[in-house]
C-alpha cells in the first residue's frame, strides 16, 4: 500500500512533464501582421509574403499541439503559427536566414535560407512526423478560406 501511495505522485508528475515538454512557448511579433478580406496572389510580392501552415496530413491525436512553430526571420520574431493559420508580413528585400523552432519531445531550432525579392509570394512552413520544412511555394493554399489569418 505504501508503494502505491508513492508510485501514483511520480506517475502523475512524469506524465504532466511529457506533456508539457511538448508545448511550445508563444513568441509575440516584431512585425505588424498585414490583414486583407480575401487574400489575392496579386496582392502579395514585394516583400509582401504570406506564411502558412497547412496543406498536410495531420493527425487528430497531436494536431494543434505539436505542430505550433515560431519563425524567426534574421533575428525578428515574426510570431507562432500552428497548422491551419496563416500570416502576411512585410519584409524588406534580401537574403534570410529563416528559423523555425518547434518541439517534438525536444526543441529544434532549423534554419532556411530564403531569398525574397519582388516575386517571393507564399512561404509554407510544416512539422509533422513526416516533414518538417519551409518551402517558397508562390501559390496560396486551395483552403486558403478556411485558414485562420492571424492578427496582433
Amino acid at each position: 500500500m505504501k508503494k502505491i501511495k508513492f508510485v501514483m505522485p511520480v506517475v502523475l508528475f512524469l506524465a504532466l512533464f511529457l506533456i508539457n515538454s511538448c508545448g511550445l512557448k508563444p513568441m509575440q511579433s516584431s512585425k505588424k501582421y498585414i490583414q486583407l478580406d480575401n487574400v489575392d496572389i496579386s496582392d502579395l510580392g514585394n516583400g509582401k509574403v504570406l506564411f502558412h501552415n497547412s496543406g498536410y496530413y495531420c493527425p487528430v491525436a497531436t494536431c494543434g499541439w505539436a505542430t505550433k512553430m515560431n519563425i524567426v526571420a534574421n533575428n525578428i520574431n515574426l510570431g507562432q503559427i500552428n497548422y491551419g493559420e496563416y500570416f502576411i508580413v512585410d519584409l524588406a528585400l534580401g537574403d534570410y536566414e529563416i528559423q523555425t523552432i518547434y518541439k517534438d519531445v525536444f526543441k529544434f531550432k532549423p534554419k532556411h535560407k530564403v531569398k525574397i525579392d519582388s516575386d517571393t509570394k507564399v512561404i509554407s512552413v510544416s512539422v509533422n512526423s513526416f516533414s518538417k520544412k519551409l518551402k517558397v511555394t508562390n501559390v496560396l493554399p486551395h483552403d486558403i478560406n478556411s485558414l485562420n489569418q492571424l492578427s496582433n
